[in-house]
């Protein structure tokens, strides 16, 4: 078992073996059962598919992508192909097997690094340890191999024909939500624990049920002050992306405009809530 098997292992429900792995990999502890579950099952979900596709959920077209990399290998897809651990026990295999070099390049490029440094630069901000220690040592292993990859500087196909954030103006509150909670949409990680700190920064109640819920719950409240609020968000993906403009270029500028450009959306439509009938301010966007 090499390092990148042992990081992937991390990203599955704590079992007896994660004790061995946590002293070969140097983390502080152990992660438990419910520690693992706050972070793996109810805030970052450990899926390609719910950063790269357009829904911002699990599956769609973003896993039958990652599936569609399987079987060009010839190989049957896993159950969940786009889960960390099987894309990072995945592409720590092809590495192994000089003859598969160029597929690892391409598993990394196009499934890996275009989603998972943001991830993990989020992990680092919210999770408990040893799941801050874990990312940061994951990051810097990828980074490694990134840069002994071949060309990494082309865009990657999930970004390529990734949507935009929906305009609530145009296209309707419930479609500009549901592009806040996707990602690739929205340029930016938008957990609960962040939504829960948006309420308390901007002195408001907070709602107990699903992202969207909640977040269509602050609209009602303040819409114009959450607008200014998560154009700050976007800051996180910014800082999330800048270690990684040398190795991954394009990967970096497309992610890091994505963020720019929404920050200056939600900018606009805050002033534009702001200049509103009063009357009408309270039902968000």
């Amino acid at each position: 078992m090499d390092l990148l098997d042992a990081l992937a292992v991390f990203a599955e429900e704590p079992a007896p073996t994660h004790e061995r792995l946590r002293e070969l990999l140097g983390l502080s502890c152990t992660p438990d059962a419910a520690t693992f579950a706050e972070l793996f099952a109810f805030s970052l979900y450990p899926y390609a598919s719910v950063y790269l596709g357009a829904e911002g959920k699990l599956g769609g077209v973003a896993r039958d992508r990652v599936a569609g990399f399987f079987r060009a290998l010839g190989a049957t897809p896993p159950a969940e192909p786009d889960h960390l651990t099987v894309l990072l026990s995945a592409y720590a295999r092809l590495r192994r097997d000089a003859p598969a070099a160029h597929a690892a390049d391409a598993l990394l490029h196009e499934h890996v690094l275009s989603w998972l440094p943001l991830y993990l630069s989020r992990v680092r901000a919210l999770a408990p340890a040893p799941y801050p220690q874990w990312a940061d040592l994951l990051a810097r292993t990828l980074m490694a191999d990134a840069r002994q990859a071949g060309d990494l500087s082309r865009r990657c196909l999930h970004l390529r024909t990734a949507p935009t954030l929906a305009d609530p103006r145009v296209d309707g509150q419930d479609a500009f939500i549901a592009g806040m909670l996707a990602p690739v949409c929205a340029g930016m990680v938008l957990t609960g624990a962040d939504l829960r700190r948006a309420a308390r920064d901007l002195q408001v109640g907070v709602r107990v049920g699903e992202r969207r819920f909640v977040l269509t719950s602050l609209f009602a409240q303040c819409p114009a002050a959450l607008l200014r609020w998560l154009a700050a968000h976007t800051h996180t993906t910014i800082d999330a992306w800048r270690p990684w403009a040398a190795v991954a270029p394009d990967t970096t500028r497309w992610w890091t405009t994505r963020a720019t450009t929404t920050r200056a959306h939600l900018l606009d439509l805050a002033d534009h809530v702001a200049h509103a009938d009063p009357a009408t301010t309270g039902a968000g966007p």
